[in-house]
């Protein structure tokens, strides 16, 4: 009786595309979705920066000034990071 239900099942799938419900985790409904990559890929925007530094070698986005700042400040403090080679375990 189960190689007759299995015999259904299998023409079921190949007529109607079915997967058998047998309690079984397929992933199927995950890979029916549309796929989205390319969607997402077109809401984030290329960012301008490595264009920006190649036109104008002096570019220096808000951030990374924001970063100097706070680097010039810490090293006036004496709080900055070590100079190369001058670390913590450096012998």
């Amino acid at each position: 009786m189960a190689s007759k239900a299995a015999r259904i099942a299998s023409v079921a799938h190949q007529i109607f595309g079915t997967l058998p419900n047998r309690g079984v985790r397929t992933g199927h409904q995950i890979l029916k979705r549309p796929l989205t990559g390319a969607y997402e890929a077109r809401f984030y925007m290329e960012p301008i920066e490595p264009a920006a530094r190649v036109t104008l070698p002096t570019y220096t986005s808000e951030l990374q000034e924001r970063r100097l700042a706070k680097l010039r400040m810490l090293r006036q403090r004496g709080k900055g990071p070590p100079k190369k080679g001058s670390g913590k375990r450096s012998k």
